[in-house]
């Protein structure tokens, strides 16, 4: 499946939850919710590791809005108790499918797939195809930047040079060393350039891709026939 489609299906499933209405709608989303994750249930343990913070988060600040409404707002408890239950409802079930989402998927493979189909197009477009390359490049490199800033707190921890405790303190000295550490990548930025160049990944637009992504007829259908099933259901809401 292209990732585009996969990034539709969740993103369409969750502005369902979101637009739903009726609570016979609403369980029927959650239904299929757990479906989905007794399908990935090999995902379960990362799943709980990010959700669990917003199911504390959500009824806590679905309590602190029923106060709020039962002081400044004229409607019976009853009609605020559900709109409250609703609520977390619509959020909680949103949360864990996105969440599902973005521990399947790699925003690596979405960028691929942006790339394919703006190759297939054949739209020459230099400026948009120099965007797509920067966030892939971006993607790309971000975690080695990461490890490589980690190994250097690390080299200073082992040089016994002390860490502030204060957050302002600490702000201010990683602002005092970010360009020595911008200076120290210039040289392996001339270098991935080079790199580059020497591959033949020259100026012409637009430039290809390696894997190609291609988006295929069935991805259409998965996109019109979601998009009209969705519609439908919420056309009874």
């Amino acid at each position: 499946m292209n990732p585009l489609t996969r990034l539709f299906i969740y993103l369409l499933f969750s502005f369902s939850i979101l637009f739903s209405k009726q609570i016979l709608i609403i369980l029927a989303h959650i239904a299929l919710l757990l479906i989905i994750l007794l399908y990935k249930k090999e995902l379960w343990s990362e799943w709980v590791k990010y959700t669990k913070p917003y199911y504390i988060y959500f009824p806590l600040s679905g309590i602190l809005f029923l106060c709020i409404s039962l002081v400044i707002s004229q409607r019976s408890l009853e009609v605020i108790l559900v709109d409250v239950i609703l609520a977390t409802m619509r959020l909680s079930a949103t949360v864990s499918i996105m969440t599902l989402y973005m521990i399947e998927s790699r925003s690596h493979d979405i960028l691929l797939a942006i790339r394919g189909l703006w190759f297939s197009s054949g739209i020459q477009y230099r400026w948009l195809d120099r965007l797509l390359l920067f966030f892939e490049i971006t993607m790309r490199f971000f975690p080695s930047i990461q490890e490589q800033w980690n190994i250097t707190e690390r080299s200073q921890k082992a040089l016994t040079i002390k860490k502030p405790r204060s957050r302002i303190q600490r702000t201010i000295n990683i602002a005092k060393f970010i360009p020595d550490f911008i200076i120290l990548n210039l040289e392996k930025t001339d270098n991935i350039v080079h790199n580059m160049l020497m591959r033949g990944y020259g100026t012409n637009s637009p430039r290809s891709i390696y894997p190609h992504i291609k988006f295929r007829l069935y991805d259409c259908i998965i996109f019109a026939g979601l998009l009209v099933v969705t519609v439908g259901v919420h056309s009874f809401d």
